[in-house]
């Protein structure tokens, strides 16, 4: 593979090209010095590194997804009309109240 600097040779070395390869000669020097900067900073620890000690990170999502049946979705659908809020139809099922609310929108039903 050539340099950068050997694709350049092939240009005649007037004044506006020598300018552009000093141009992208500094160009290069500054993202091999950039990229180095950090390959250093991801190898070496820092002293802000402490800063996020307090941060807790989430390990694994708490609500998992649950599929109703078809069964389950007629009930459910009948107990919200019947006067149940979506969110106690949802604890019912063991669900998110916006499945609820989305399995109510699809088939039409008037969200009171």
């Amino acid at each position: 593979m050539k340099t950068p600097e050997a694709l350049f040779y092939w240009l005649p070395p007037t004044g506006r090209n020598l300018n552009h390869i000093k141009t992208a000669l500094a160009h290069r020097s500054a993202i091999l010095r950039r990229t180095q900067e950090a390959e250093d900073a991801c190898t070496k620890p820092t002293a802000e590194a402490h800063l996020y000690d307090d941060v807790k990170m989430v390990r694994e999502h708490k609500l998992k997804s649950k599929l109703l049946t078809a069964a389950e979705k007629d009930e459910a659908v009948a107990k919200y009309e019947s006067g149940l809020s979506m969110a106690s139809v949802a604890k019912l099922y063991g669900c998110h109240y916006t499945t609820i609310g989305r399995l109510l929108r699809a088939r039409g039903t008037p969200i009171h």
